[in-house]
């Protein structure tokens, strides 16, 4: 079921899991066995997922409804790859063009077309094999097993925790384009974000976890298309199925026509299933209220977050307070019992109600007598240190309300505050 608008926010469950191994593994066909999905894309109004049955098995790419209702499956074309355990990877869509690439072992890539005017529901065939040839790191034997297409028609390719390879079609003519350093994360899919010209990796170690062995640790990455380099946003995927057998699969991006763009995620698992994620939040930002007190030197503080906070920790919450006296021993300290404006000197207001819990006490840095210092907290750090902290566990939903308090020796209570901001920690 969709979740609520004022829900949602980034790495949001939209749907899912949705069993995509139950229909397949029953008679009368494709038949027992066909359990190895690996590769996931939405596309032409229907989910379609890559999977075989090993090296005594065959190969096939599965169609299916938006709702997971398994519909028919077409033969995967091993031509170039009969040493495969898996097939397929994953996929890239070209939507126009209604073609879905495909990666294989051995520098292999499949392209497929899909027909929606043949038959109820369309028929996908097979088009063309593509070996590709070593560039710079990529060795003859690898693996095309994470990949991406973007709109300019150039490819993105991962194994793993290697380097990010890049490069073109023209024709059946490739060129090499570089490479990116291998970045945190054993990928097993990727994505190219079209709304923020970006990749997702769907990596097997998550926010707590390392290594491409470690099982029910899964996050997406996003990362800068141009260097390879992570931005910094991503969100853990969702665990459900049997204890310790979770992996990484494909994932690839789409536009449902909401405005909203969403990932389509394979998630390995007892059963192998495939799971909706939101990438545009519809969240509120974190919301300044109250009056800030003005310093002895004239100095108004103010306060701001950088995200709402979330129960996993998904992405960065980091509190910061600019136009702080310089030189000064301040604070960070927060409520959630809910918002006050009760004067605190001459010109400051208390803008949180009792109790509170204070973080550490930092120096603001800058100029004496100047309004050049600052204040900051990493909000998901002091709250993974602190478990015992106000408010911790935290639950979708739960209200924050923050300030900052510093030194001003001049002024009432020798002591001003910042303005307040509010947070709503998501899912």
């Amino acid at each position: 079921m969709p979740v609520s608008a004022p829900q949602m926010a980034l790495g949001t469950l939209l749907q899912g899991p949705l069993d995509v191994q139950t229909g397949i593994t029953l008679a009368p066909a494709p038949g027992a066995g066909w359990n190895r999905l690996l590769g996931t894309a939405r596309a032409w109004g229907y989910i379609w997922v890559s999977g075989g049955a090993g090296t005594a098995g065959a190969f096939a790419i599965h169609q299916y409804n938006l709702n997971g209702v398994y519909i028919q499956s077409f033969l995967q074309d091993m031509t170039q790859a009969t040493a495969s355990q898996w097939g397929v990877r994953d996929f890239a869509v070209d939507h126009a063009n209604f073609t879905l690439w495909a990666g294989m072992e051995g520098r292999v890539m499949k392209r497929y077309t899909f027909n929606p005017g043949a038959g109820p529901n369309g028929t996908l065939a097979y088009t063309s094999t593509f070996i590709l040839p070593t560039g710079g790191t990529f060795l003859s034997t690898q693996t095309v097993r994470a990949l991406a297409l973007d709109n300019s028609g150039t490819f993105y390719v991962k194994n793993f925790n290697t380097a990010m390879w890049k490069f073109t079609f023209n024709g059946t003519a490739f060129t090499y384009a570089g490479e990116y350093a291998g970045n945190a994360g054993a990928s097993y899919g990727m994505a190219y974000d079209s709304f923020n010209d970006t990749l997702w990796q769907f990596d097997q170690n998550a926010s707590t976890g390392t290594g491409s062995g470690t099982n029910d640790l899964v996050v997406m990455k996003e990362v800068n298309k141009t260097t390879g380099a992570l931005t910094g946003r991503q969100f853990d995927g969702n665990l459900t199925g049997t204890a310790n057998a979770n992996l990484a699969g494909g994932v690839e991006f789409f536009n449902d026509g909401s405005g909203k763009t969403k990932l389509v995620a394979l998630h390995q698992d007892t059963l192998d299933s495939v799971y909706v994620y939101e990438l545009d939040s519809t969240v509120l930002p974190p919301t300044n209220y109250c009056t800030a007190g003005t310093t002895t030197n004239g100095c108004s503080a103010s306060i701001a977050a950088s995200a709402q906070p979330s129960v996993t920790a998904a992405s960065a919450c980091n509190i910061s307070v600019t136009n702080v006296e310089g030189q000064k021993s301040g604070l960070v300290f927060y409520s959630i019992t809910g918002q006050a404006s009760a004067p605190w000197n001459a010109s400051s207001f208390l803008c949180v109600k009792a109790p509170t819990q204070r973080t550490g006490t930092q120096t603001s840095g800058g100029t004496a007598g100047a309004c050049d210092g600052t204040l900051a907290l990493d909000w998901n750090a002091f709250q993974a240190a602190n478990p015992g902290a106000l408010g911790n566990p935290w639950s979708a939903g739960d209200t924050v309300q923050v300030q900052a308090w510093f030194r001003d020796p001049p002024a009432g209570k020798a002591t001003n505050l910042s303005n307040g901001v509010e947070l709503t920690y998501q899912p």
